[in-house]
């Protein structure tokens, strides 16, 4: 019975979204506006902005999806010890398709994202020197799931809780950065809105 349905659901995503007649071996495109999110630094206390962005599933009728996502880079906040005004520019950057599934309507999906840092000023206006690529050593994994009410054909809230690893080759800044950033328990919130093409 599941089976049936997601394979009516995606013949008619097929033609909503632009892609013809899906088959239950070809899959369907559902493209999405991120409208937008939040992230969440534990270590820092601070929220960081996201979005506006777009994210593009390819799902077939057993509900098995691969993802791509781009999220433009963010200015972000924070205060250091609770006195020292810092700032940077924060990246998402994906690192490679995002693999995922529809299950009864709930969506489950496991991103690799490296996180760069650039353009970083700390207690207000000093510049810290960490170069192009100053970024988490490896890629953090974010297991994003949806919210209850989230409806593919419409959109809604994907969550997640994650770890932020260490960050690299950020010249002298490394070990500053590792002191003050990396660590489990940071959570970002994405609302989609899907498509209709």
């Amino acid at each position: 019975m599941l089976r049936a349905i997601l394979v009516s659901a995606v013949t008619l995503a097929g033609v909503i979204v632009g892609t013809g007649t899906a088959s239950a071996d070809d899959g369907a495109i559902f493209n999405y506006d991120v409208t937008k999110g939040t992230s969440t630094i534990k270590k820092l206390n601070a929220s960081l902005p996201l979005g506006p962005g777009k994210l593009s599933a390819n799902i077939d009728a057993t509900g098995v999806f691969t993802a791509t996502m781009a999220l433009p880079p963010v200015r972000g906040h924070f205060t250091i010890f609770g006195i020292f005004p810092t700032s940077a520019t924060v990246s998402f950057q994906q690192a490679g398709p995002i693999p995922g599934k529809i299950t009864d309507g709930a969506i489950e999906a496991h991103a690799k994202v490296n996180i760069q840092l650039s353009n970083v000023d700390a207690i207000g206006f000093i510049p810290l020197l960490v170069g192009n690529n100053c970024k988490t050593s490896v890629p953090a994994t974010i297991d994003l799931v949806s919210a209850p009410d989230f409806n593919a054909l419409v959109g809604g809230d994907l969550l997640a809780t994650f770890t932020i690893p260490n960050f690299s080759n950020c010249n002298l800044a490394t070990p500053i950065l590792n002191g003050l950033i990396p660590g489990p328990d940071n959570k970002i919130t994405l609302t989609l809105k899907f498509i209709f093409e």
